[in-house]
């Protein structure tokens, strides 16, 4: 059932795209399930849009000027949930990736509900919508998505066909790498649909299995 955490291979595949550098692993994490809480009460949302941030190498890490209390999730196993909050009103949602004791993380920017989930369309619309609708907040930080008692956790879904590639949005250092991915066809994309190229998609993703393909 896609609202209990994975188990078997599924799981095993999710852990292994959050081992990948952040910009593989933010690239893999779009079409991905996350799903917060549990039981009837869950809710499902499917990722359509990240920034990846490369840990201490990047200036617009938040780990670019040293390990604190505040950050120090960010160097626990790949799956490690880092929640922070900003301009006094808002939660955002990070997931660590890259290998273990390297601080790379994945913010996720939108998704948008799966249809048994009775969420507005557009209510995931943006980190800070996102994690207000999931009901995410800094007491996540530092848990796992992976724990068997999870209360946010990841199911395998079907990458878009295209992916779109651009700048991240919102920062000042480093602000024209582009580390931004999306699905250009998800009406949930928080901000502009253009890719980098002229404003050309980027190359469709590859296929990925489903809980439908087997576990």
């Amino acid at each position: 059932m896609l609202l209990e955490p994975p188990r078997g291979r599924e799981q095993q595949r999710l852990r292994a795209l959050l081992t990948k550098p952040p910009t593989e692993a933010a690239r893999g994490l779009l079409g991905q399930i996350l799903v917060a809480g549990r039981g009837r009460q869950a809710l499902a949302v499917r990722i359509v849009e990240t920034e990846a941030y490369l840990g201490q190498s990047d200036p617009a890490a938040h780990v670019f000027h040293g390990r604190t209390p505040r950050t120090d999730p960010l160097w626990g196993p790949p799956g490690t949930i880092y929640v922070y909050f900003v301009y006094g009103m808002h939660y955002c949602l990070n997931l660590t990736a890259d290998r273990p004791g390297v601080p790379g993380c994945v913010l996720i920017r939108a998704a948008e509900p799966l249809p048994q989930t009775p969420l507005p369309r557009l209510s995931c619309r943006g980190p800070g919508r996102l994690c207000r609708t999931l009901g995410i907040d800094t007491r996540l930080s530092g848990s796992n998505l992976f724990a068997s008692d999870a209360s946010l956790t990841l199911r395998a879904g079907p990458a878009p066909m295209e992916v779109g590639v651009s700048p991240r949005v919102g920062i000042r250092l480093a602000a024209e790498e582009p580390l931004r991915f999306f699905d250009p066809e998800s009406p949930a994309v928080s901000s502009p649909r253009f890719s980098l190229a002229r404003g050309r998609r980027a190359a469709p993703a590859p296929r990925r299995r489903t809980p439908r393909d087997g576990s």
